[in-house]
């Protein structure tokens, strides 16, 4: 015996399953934003952190004064083997670009009119 379509239901299951799949692909977008492994991800909240407490009234640094101050803040955790060591330089970079993205966001969280 054939059961009978039920229009509801479908809807329902329908809708249930777009909100789990939209549910994933926010979280996997969210994550990969502030970098995909941990250390980029570390780095990120370090930099946001340091943009936030820049002074009243600074202006947003340059990139290579970003950069500069990435660099300093690497040494500074003993992150120096990574410089030296050729095979873990593109993780370096990330680690990087993600602290200059960190901090610029933390910038302008403090900083709304700049």
């Amino acid at each position: 015996m054939a059961t009978q379509f039920k229009p509801v239901r479908f809807l329902v299951l329908v809708g249930v399953a777009a909100f789990i799949v939209c549910g994933v692909a926010v979280f996997c977008t969210h994550r990969t934003a502030h970098g995909t492994t941990a250390e980029e991800r570390a780095a990120y909240e370090s930099g946001e952190k340091a943009g936030e407490e820049a002074l009243p009234g600074a202006t947003l640094p340059t990139e290579a004064e970003l950069n500069m101050t990435a660099q300093k803040y690497f040494e500074q955790q003993g992150s120096v083997e990574q410089l030296r060591n050729p095979s873990r330089a593109g993780s370096l970079d990330g680690c990087k670009q993600a602290f200059e993205k960190g901090y610029t966001a933390g910038f302008k969280k403090t900083h709304p009119q700049q």
